[in-house]
């Protein structure tokens, strides 16, 4: 017979899945895909739930699907939390290992077995056994936290070895899952790099749902407690799932917040964040009583390649000149893209009235090699200028506009020296 009563939890989940797969749609990862399949298989245990009734036709089936499903589920949002260098072949190889006595006993307690318990301490030995192999073969990954894994696997597999001793499936089986899904929240924590209410709730609804798998041996039967576990049985699975969708849409934000300040081609800071940062460290040479310099870089005769060999042979050698330029600029300091082949790089921390004749010619010589292009290969030089804060000028429109004048009138005499194929770039002989 159909629960109808848990129709509206079942249609709201469908709908938060649908969200979640237009988000994957548009802006896929396979972090989002993993969530979007423990989420299925959190849909097939509400299905599976709404059609169970005791001592009903397949009752046991379906107990046996409804439990399994959580496990799957489980198993898998703890393995989206996983970032490391292990092959993700591997690290599913051993996911399956693991999590398979769990699905063994979770089905013989779901189909009711009550005889032999051999199943039941065979599953415990594999477990057992896979442990001691995991810490084995994964000892360089897991380095330091060794000791939490065999800690938290003992808190797992030991008192499922004690309930099913005593004859307390339920109790056994349920513990699984706590700890399954309390592992799930605590992975969640630590791969979510960016705090906030989203990563609160996934976090919270684990926990909130560990608690509720820990307690149901317990209280299912009260008339106290029994209604209320129940509603946050309904209720976690929600939490969870909004919670992915803010952790979502926050990190699409924090993106779009950094494409408008970075150079699409480059990856570098764009005008606008150049500006910032240059304001940023006059700010701070004033305070100081130092120097900032501002370099600003062009590419010689860069026109012609694009002409030549279209835009995309221009991107890359752009790509390519910046690769080189980033060798030759502090990580304090500040590389954007002024526009077109213009190039700023802000120094901070400059001993005031030290001339930057020097550090001129270290920028300009940094990119200063042949870069290989659709067979043919162009010598790239880079005429520039300089201006100085507070000695040439005090603010950041002054700054540019001076060093942009100074690095035009070095470009007649770089021109010579710059972009060529002896014009157009001489193929690379094969």
């Amino acid at each position: 017979m159909l629960n109808a009563q848990l129709i509206p939890d079942t249609v709201a989940l469908v709908t938060l899945i649908a969200l979640l797969e237009v988000f994957r749609r548009r802006h896929p990862q396979e972090r989002v895909r993993l969530w979007l399949i423990g989420m299925l298989w959190i849909l097939v245990e509400c299905v599976a739930r709404m059609f169970y009734e005791r001592h009903a036709p397949y009752h046991r089936f379906l107990h046996v699907v409804a439990l399994d499903s959580y496990v799957i589920a489980g198993t898998i949002f703890v393995y989206s939390a996983h970032r490391n260098a292990i092959p993700w072949t591997t690290r599913f190889m051993a996911h399956a290992v693991n999590v398979l006595p769990m699905v063994v006993i979770a089905a013989l307690y779901g189909a009711e077995y009550r005889g032999s318990m051999a199943p039941y301490y065979v599953c415990c030995a594999w477990a057992v056994v896979t442990g001691v192999l995991m810490t084995t073969v994964f000892r360089n990954s897991l380095s330091s936290r060794l000791g939490t894994y065999l800690v938290f696997r003992f808190l797992i597999w030991g008192p499922t070895i004690g309930f099913l001793y005593t004859h307390q499936f339920r109790a056994a089986v349920y513990w699984l899952l706590a700890t399954l899904f309390l592992a799930a929240g605590i992975s969640m924590h630590q791969m979510l790099e960016r705090g906030g209410a989203g990563k609160l709730a996934i976090v919270a609804g684990f926990t909130l749902w560990a608690l509720c798998f820990g307690t149901h041996p317990f209280v299912s039967d009260s008339g106290f407690w029994g209604p209320i576990m129940s509603r946050f049985w309904d209720l976690q699975k929600f939490i969870i799932m909004v919670g992915m969708l803010m952790v979502l849409l926050d990190e699409q934000i924090a993106h779009n917040h950094s494409l408008a300040l970075h150079d699409d081609l480059t990856g570098l800071p764009n005008r606008r964040l150049l500006e910032d940062r240059l304001a940023q460290a006059m700010s701070r040479a004033e305070r100081n009583g130092s120097s900032t310099a501002v370099v600003m870089l062009d590419l010689n005769g860069f026109k012609r390649v694009n002409d030549t060999l279209g835009h995309a042979a221009g991107d890359q050698i752009l790509c390519q000149f910046v690769e080189e330029l980033k060798k030759a600029v502090r990580s304090a300091d500040t590389l954007a893209r002024y526009g077109g082949d213009e190039f700023v790089v802000v120094v901070g921390d400059i001993v005031r009235g030290q001339p930057v004749d020097r550090l001129v010619e270290a920028m300009r010589r940094a990119g200063a090699r042949d870069y290989e292009v659709q067979g043919h290969r162009f010598s790239v030089e880079a005429a520039a200028g300089a201006a100085v804060f507070p000695e040439d000028a005090g603010t950041v429109a002054e700054l540019l506009q001076i060093a942009d004048d100074r690095m035009y009138r070095d470009k007649p005499l770089r021109q010579a020296a710059g972009l060529s194929s002896r014009d157009l770039g001489f193929p690379i002989a094969k």
